[in-house]
């Protein structure tokens, strides 16, 4: 007996469909990605006019390294620098108060467009003719 799949039906064997990430997961991986992208473009930047074997030499604690090594270090340490403060931003945006959370917020935003309309209206009618109060 062989199984044939209707028109517009989908067939039995079909795999689960892949799971969402949670909030943090996705914010973890927007940190990663976009710091180690940046931190390749600072490192071909930095080292087009830096060579990591100058810099060996010029260290207080006398370590020789490779120009293999600085490139690394160099690279990690970008990568280092541009994840903290991605991760710093990606804190201060989740961070952030929403409007219900400020007590009061959300009714003086009320008012205060209130009084923008109320201003417009009186703006808007004092030129025209017919109009009260002209």
């Amino acid at each position: 007996m062989t199984d044939t799949i209707q028109p517009g039906h989908p067939p039995d064997d079909l795999p689960e469909p892949p799971r969402t990430w949670k909030r943090r997961q996705r914010d973890i991986a927007y940190v990663l990605w976009i710091s180690f992208l940046t931190a390749a473009v600072a490192t071909m930047v930095f080292f087009a006019s830096v060579d990591p074997e100058v810099l060996s030499g010029n260290n207080t604690l006398g370590w020789q390294i490779s120009r293999d090594a600085g490139y690394a270090f160099g690279f990690f340490g970008f990568w280092l620098l541009t994840a903290s403060t991605a991760a710093l931003v990606v804190m201060l945006v989740r961070t952030e108060h929403r409007a219900q959370d400020i007590p009061g917020l959300r009714q003086r935003r009320r008012a205060a467009k209130q009084r923008k309309r109320e201003e417009r209206a009186r703006h808007g009618r004092a030129g025209t003719k017919g109009e009260p109060g002209t």
